[in-house]
């Protein structure tokens, strides 16, 4: 929660520079973090058990899930490429968005007391997140297949850094550090993505237990203070 706090002062002043100098790198990077400020709160709301008296809210983040890898990326490439804008192709990388936003049609459909029914059982069954019939395609799969993009991006991100030539030593500093607390963050939430699929009779205890969550967490408070240091500085 106060990863999430730092990130939306954060916004403020990466918003202020999109509207001032029109960089969309920054209203990329806003995209991004939105999401992810919105997992985190998602998240809070179900472990605390809030999310039962707000039904119409959840699973409405998943087509906004699928925007953080490109979103990151595009920045990152934006950063490398002095006064360019965006490619033409770029628009492909929004298919999965309109697939997770299909996807999220049969829970909002469904009337409010069925998904009241659902949530209050997720509450209690947190797993049940990974294996309710509200969706098209088994809800495991968007979580394997978001991931599995993420990382590719983020590889994408650091291949970058790594063959880019004509950037300054600022530049590629600042793209370092964000690509090292970003690609760790990334990488502690797909090994407890991954533990909890396979390892069914463990992933109650994996998504409620402190000892594991607090890595995940402290690695988002670390992103969120980056994100707002670097905003202000950049103001």
């Amino acid at each position: 929660m106060l990863g999430g706090l730092f990130c939306a002062s954060g916004l403020l002043f990466r918003l202020f520079r999109f509207i001032k100098y029109r960089e969309v790198g920054e209203l990329l990077l806003c995209v991004g973090v939105m999401a992810l400020i919105w997992h985190v709160l998602i998240y809070c709301m179900i472990y605390t058990g809030e999310i039962q008296y707000y039904p119409r809210i959840y699973n409405k983040g998943i087509p906004f899930y699928y925007l953080v890898g490109p979103c990151f990326y595009f920045y990152v490439w934006l950063k490398f490429t002095t006064n360019a804008t965006l490619p033409k192709f770029w628009i492909l990388h929004l298919l999965p968005f309109f697939f997770g936003l299909v996807d999220i049609i049969p829970y909002a459909l469904a009337p409010v007391a069925e998904q009241k029914q659902l949530l209050k059982m997720l509450v209690e069954d947190i797993p049940l997140g990974f294996k309710h019939h509200y969706g098209f395609v088994d809800q495991q799969l968007h979580y394997m297949l978001r991931f599995a993009l993420a990382i590719a991006y983020a590889i994408g991100q650091w291949r970058m850094y790594y063959i880019s030539d004509a950037a300054s030593k600022a530049v590629k500093r600042e793209v370092l550090i964000f690509n090292c607390v970003y690609s760790t963050y990334l990488l502690l939430q797909c090994s407890m993505v991954l533990a909890i699929i396979f390892n069914s009779s463990q992933e109650a205890y994996i998504l409620k237990s402190l000892d594991k969550l607090v890595w995940v967490s402290f690695c988002f408070l670390l992103f969120s203070l980056w994100f707002v240091v670097d905003g202000i500085k950049k103001k």
